[in-house]
């Protein structure tokens, strides 16, 4: 199904994403508005045995830059111990290195060879070739001491944990016993603090990587009975969702166009399925429920009242009950439509740049006129947000043009156009991809970043820059994108940096560039420029 998962060509970082929706008949939502406090939100993955978790912690990260989540702590739940490094590679693409990290230190899982060996096909790529701070998991605490202490940091029922793999940390979190972090057992501090958790259940994580029918993961020493010990012992007070859905919803194939080398996630799914595919979205939903609610992901919570029993193999039997009797709810899609919906929205966090939005600094894209797709017209790199999509929100100066985005949830950019009055007849943007908007236009286009993505452009003396370095050809050195960018911020009059990336690594080649002429830069290259935000 052409509509479950809409691929984007290699390099070009091409808005066809849009166009592939609106074909769907998914309308495009913008960044979601969030009146009320971020989610405060656990993590707790099995990243390494398959790819679905590199989604969702890249997707939680996302809802986190945009506001939405604030994540506690992330947990690994099994024995293999470069596991929490791969995890640790993603949350440092994403500046999140004081997020804690722990992990299961148990058997269960130890050896990635195990089963069907299919535990390593992205992990150790992940761990040898992208910077971050934690390796293994000799490095961090094992992951109840993290939860205990994070949860008995945290306000009384606040907290939301997505709990999208084996259930080894979660029955041992919650028959845990007091300790220095607090005098509550663990039944007692999840019933004080959590408010909902979202099981990504069924047979692979409830049954210990399906052991007693597939067996792929190998023995299931120290695992088996987790989930029954788990959801038994949950307290009675904490709602619980179990979701199975996602199978038939892919994500992912957007990363490999949509995104500049260097990126973990992207490696990720390329070193599971190849450039360009996707695969099932079982945990990222689970996150998106576990931060938005289920309405808001195209789904709704079902059974009410009913409970869920587990057996020791982890097989599970829903006990109808009436309303009212369980803090219990199971979840199905719900609208028209949803799996091409959900896929959209998946994979627009998972591309979005890392970084949170700024309300002070903006981004200088000249001569980039970004709009969507009007009526059967393909998009040219945006989403509009006005009503109709081609009509203005007025004639202003940019100063007021840019606090009109900040007043509209979910705004991220402007596109204006110059009026004779020196003022600007003002756009409302979100999705900008700078790759796919007109080039070389009367029109600029203002995005809320420090730094700003021009993916597959190469900025050069005579192409649209003065080059920084000496020799100009040569570059300052070989280093992640974020380090690049600091280099440029220390050098007097470097205005954007040209970098150049390769396949499984997290480093490249940096080049300080100045005087950035977008339109007047090749376009469509192996290289990809970060502008730099400047005094409006």
């Amino acid at each position: 199904n052409p509509c479950s998962d809409i691929a984007v060509s290699m390099r070009l970082y091409a808005v066809v994403w849009a166009v592939a929706a609106w074909n769907c008949g998914v309308a495009l939502a913008t960044a979601t508005p969030r009146a009320q406090e971020p989610t405060k939100l656990i993590i707790d993955t099995d990243a390494g045995f398959d790819v679905d978790d590199v989604g969702a912690v890249c997707i939680a990260n996302a809802l986190a830059d945009n506001g939405e989540a604030e994540i506690l702590a992330v947990g690994h739940t099994n024995g293999f111990v470069k596991g929490i490094g791969a995890v640790s590679t993603l949350m440092h693409f994403y500046n999140r290195d004081d997020v804690p990290l722990g992990a299961y230190k148990g058997p269960w899982a130890e050896n990635p060879n195990a089963g069907k060996g299919t535990a390593d096909r992205y992990v150790s790529d992940l761990v040898a070739n992208y910077p971050s701070p934690v390796k293994n998991a000799s490095q961090v605490p094992t992951t109840v001491e993290v939860y205990r202490r994070v949860l008995a940091a945290a306000p009384d029922q606040s907290v939301a944990i997505a709990a999208i793999g084996i259930t080894t940390n979660m029955r041992d979190l919650v028959l845990s016993r007091p300790d220095a972090a607090s005098p509550l057992n663990g039944s007692e501090l999840v019933a004080r603090k959590v408010k909902v958790i979202v099981w990504m259940d069924m047979m692979y994580n409830f049954g210990c990587a399906q052991h007693d029918t597939a067996d792929w993961l190998g023995p299931d020493t120290d695992c088996r009975g987790s989930a029954q010990a788990a959801v038994m012992h949950w307290p009675a007070t904490t709602k619980q969702i179990f979701s199975p859905v996602g199978g038939d919803v892919l994500h992912g194939s957007w990363l490999t166009g949509g995104t500049a080398r260097g990126n973990p996630c992207r490696q990720a799914f390329e070193d599971w399925v190849g450039p360009g595919k996707g695969r099932s979205s079982w945990d990222p939903i689970a996150v998106l429920i576990a931060v938005r609610g289920a309405p808001a992901v195209h789904c709704q919570e079902v059974d009410q009242g009913g409970h869920n029993v587990v057996d020791e193999a982890g097989k599970e039997m829903w006990i109808v009950g009436p309303v009212g009797a369980s803090n219990q709810s199971r979840i199905v899609y719900a609208g028209a439509n949803p799996q091409a919906a959900i896929s959209v929205e998946l994979n627009k966090l998972l591309i979005q740049p890392p970084g949170p939005w700024s309300v002070t600094n903006w981004t200088r894209a000249k001569g980039e006129n970004c709009y969507g797709p009007r009526g059967t017209a393909p998009a040219h790199g945006a989403t509009d947000l006005e009503s109709p999509p081609s009509a203005s929100c007025g004639v202003m100066s940019l100063a007021d043009c840019q606090r009109k985005c900040l007043e509209l949830p979910g705004c991220q950019a402007v596109t204006v156009a110059p009026t004779p009055d020196g003022k600007v007849e003002c756009y409302r943007k979100a999705d900008v991809s700078l790759a796919h908007c007109d080039g070389a236009t009367s029109l600029d286009t203002y995005v809320r970043r420090e730094w700003m993505l021009a993916g597959g452009f190469n900025c050069y003396t005579g192409h649209g820059a003065v080059d920084l370095e000496h020799p100009p050809t040569s570059d300052c050195g070989t280093m992640s994108v974020r380090d690049c960018q600091h280099k440029c911020a220390v050098t007097p009059g470097c205005s954007a940096v040209t970098w150049l990336g390769a396949d499984h690594s997290g480093v490249g080649k940096c080049y300080r560039k100045g005087s950035i002429d977008l339109p007047k830069c090749d376009r469509l290259s192996s290289f990809d420029t970060y502008l730099a935000s400047q005094p409006v």
